[in-house]
């Protein structure tokens, strides 16, 4: 397997990147002792939103309930008539991912499905060939992926590499090329609580107390975290086959850097957790994944006062020396680069494959 890889090493003050039902900030077990954690699904839907901020034209990807409003406004944009394009549409998304029948004034599926622009006009293409043929549209389940594949839309790089599951249509899942961690604090973390008051501006001068009180928790953590990318799987008939050699090189370069620059949103004015990562160990090598959390296994402990990243960096990059000993993973032709002593641009450089 041909894999880029990011081991990267992320340190946030007072945050609350992901919470949990209750609020708190999400949390983990590991080597016995508590640790702040961030879902790797959480910070997926941040790296998805830092590239389509980029007005990236591959990743145009959109995930809800309400596709079948963008497939009736294609299919009316082909000519036909409303009525019948919100027939066929609802018909269409109930196969996909169930209407929601207690909605009535718009058809919502009950399942999020995940699907580029490019892709619905591949639909609202090929059902607007058979309508013109034959005077009605009978879409049965396993031809909406046919529709896709047929036409080979361009602006969906994001479910390539995220992947798309949908359980009525097998001929439609995607498996993400994209490898993702679960972020782990290299240390033990014990979340505190922020005890807040407001003051009502507007309360009479004999009203004696705050207008408002309350309690928030918080957690302030080193995080390892690991991005990969396969790269066999994302050019390959499944994936982005279709794409030019150029083309695949701007969608890892776009991905890469957002992986690197995204950072969850929770709290993102009130705690401010825009901290870009310390330290990025960047491979790309032909081996299996692998993952360097057990670094931390026996959490880091702050020397003297001072932190816990230069810590984290040392053992992270012994770990990544001993595995490479003990199972004979270099390679000849192994890139490695590390952020710093080189900046974020030149680590893109040397990651990103010329084919």
């Amino acid at each position: 397997m041909n894999l880029i890889e990011l081991h990267i090493l992320q340190s946030f003050p007072v945050t609350c990147l992901n919470r949990d039902d209750v609020g708190a900030p999400k949390s983990a077990v590991f080597g016995g002792s508590q640790r702040a954690r961030v879902s790797s699904q959480c910070w997926k839907r941040a790296i998805r939103d830092t590239v389509k901020k980029d007005e990236n034209k591959y990743f145009e990807g959109q995930r809800g309930h309400f596709l079948a409003e963008q497939l009736e406004t294609a299919l009316v944009n082909n000519e036909m008539p409303a009525e019948t394009a919100t027939e066929i549409s609802r018909k269409i998304i109930d196969l996909l991912g169930k209407t929601n029948k207690k909605i009535k004034e718009m058809h919502k599926s009950e399942v999020a499905l995940f699907f580029s622009p490019g892709e619905i006009k591949s639909i609202a293409h090929a059902v607007m060939e058979e309508y013109k043929e034959n005077g009605k549209v009978d879409v049965k389940k396993g031809q909406v992926g046919k529709m896709i594949k047929a036409a080979l839309p361009h602006d969906l790089a994001d479910i390539a590499i995220f992947g798309r599951m949908v359980a009525s249509d097998h001929t439609l899942m995607v498996e993400g090329a994209g490898l993702f961690s679960h972020a782990l604090s290299t240390h033990s973390v014990s979340n505190e609580i922020d005890f807040f008051s407001a003051v009502d501006e507007t309360k009479h001068e004999s009203d004696e107390g705050a207008g408002h009180i309350g309690t928030l928790e918080f957690n302030s953590a080193c995080y390892y975290r690991y991005v990969g990318l396969n790269l066999d799987m994302l050019k390959d008939e499944a994936h982005l086959a279709h794409f030019s050699a150029e083309e695949r090189a701007e969608v890892i370069k776009s991905f890469l850097k957002a992986a690197v620059l995204a950072v969850p949103e929770a709290r993102k004015n009130s705690m401010f957790g825009h901290n870009p990562p310390e330290y990025i160990l960047g491979l790309r090598r032909t081996s299996q994944p692998l993952s360097l959390v057990n670094a931390f296994e026996k959490p880091v402990r702050s020397k003297g006062g001072q932190g816990y990243v230069q810590e984290s960096i040392e053992k992270l990059k012994a770990n990544h020396k001993k595995l490479n000993e003990l199972y004979n993973l270099a390679n000849q032709d192994d890139v490695l680069t590390e952020l710093p002593p080189e900046n974020l641009e030149t680590m893109l450089l040397r990651l990103v494959p010329g084919e």
